[in-house]
């Protein structure tokens, strides 16, 4: 199939290609994903399904597919009434840093962005009594919430749990500043070591509610367990992420064999 001119837009479509089993909606998304990547910047207006439809002459479910799927892998946004825009690249969240090994996440942006939602002192749910090996018998937790802002949304959220008996006054605090530090200048205990993982959710009505998404849309969780020297949970974090507006990556390394790393000392010496 030749390249389709789209008239007004001052742009074409690229052509179709896939073998016989590969469903239209499929190579039109493939196609649409080419145009996006390398044809138009943020914020450009992609032509409208009809339009889409009429260039290749399919129909306007075929095409809602394809555009569908490209929205919900976060590249293009549905505004009702205006049409469908190509979204900026996800933030790249790195992992880890160099300067601290919890220093990531809401702890690494700007802090402006950051705006404290809620903060209160609970019973500590059942789930989280194995993950901070809580005493016996209810303990009192602060839960402390945060929302990550950007470009003038809510990009991300976290729930902080900390055992009220580490930091009694946490609350009376600048809540804006790492936790971590926090509990850490209260005599709770210096964090050492931290567990973490991350999955792939959908937004129930809470999450959606406080993400400003709709039910369903894909969020990345992160979760962390912090740990002190002597093995207390000090913290359990869950941050939720919207999977539209965010990557994650990590830097890995070569370590240098033992020989290689003598080797080197002995030219520095």
């Amino acid at each position: 199939m030749e390249e389709c001119p789209m008239s007004g837009f001052g742009i074409e479509l690229p052509p179709l290609h896939g073998t016989p089993s590969t469903p239209l909606w499929l190579q039109v998304k493939h196609a649409l994903r080419d145009l996006i990547t390398f044809n138009m910047k943020p914020g450009d207006r992609i032509p409208s399904e009809v339009e889409i439809g009429q260039a290749y002459g399919l129909s306007r479910i075929t095409v809602r597919q394809a555009v569908s799927s490209l929205a919900d892998e976060g590249l293009l946004q549905k505004q009702q009434g205006r049409g469908t825009f190509v979204l900026a690249q996800r933030l790249a969240e790195p992992l880890t840093d160099t300067e601290h090994f919890l220093r990531s996440g809401f702890d690494a942006v700007d802090p402006d962005q950051v705006r404290l939602y809620s903060a209160e002192t609970v019973e500590g749910p059942d789930w989280l009594a194995a993950k901070l090996g809580l005493r016996s018998g209810p303990e009192l937790v602060h839960k402390i919430r945060k929302r990550l802002h950007f470009e003038g949304e809510v990009a991300a959220f976290r729930t902080s749990f900390i055992p009220a008996r580490l930091a009694p006054q946490l609350l009376e605090l600048d809540l804006a500043r790492p936790l971590h530090e926090l509990v850490a200048e209260q005599g709770g205990g210096e964090a050492t070591e931290a567990l973490e993982s991350i999955e792939f959710i959908v937004a129930d009505d809470f999450r959606a509610e406080m993400l400003g998404v709709k039910v369903g849309r894909p969020l990345i969780l992160v979760e962390r367990i912090v740990f002190g020297a002597n093995g207390d949970g000090l913290e359990c974090a869950r941050a939720y992420f919207r999977a539209d507006r965010f990557r994650f990556q990590h830097r890995l390394r070569r370590s240098l064999p033992e020989s290689a790393m003598r080797s080197a000392e002995t030219l520095m010496t």
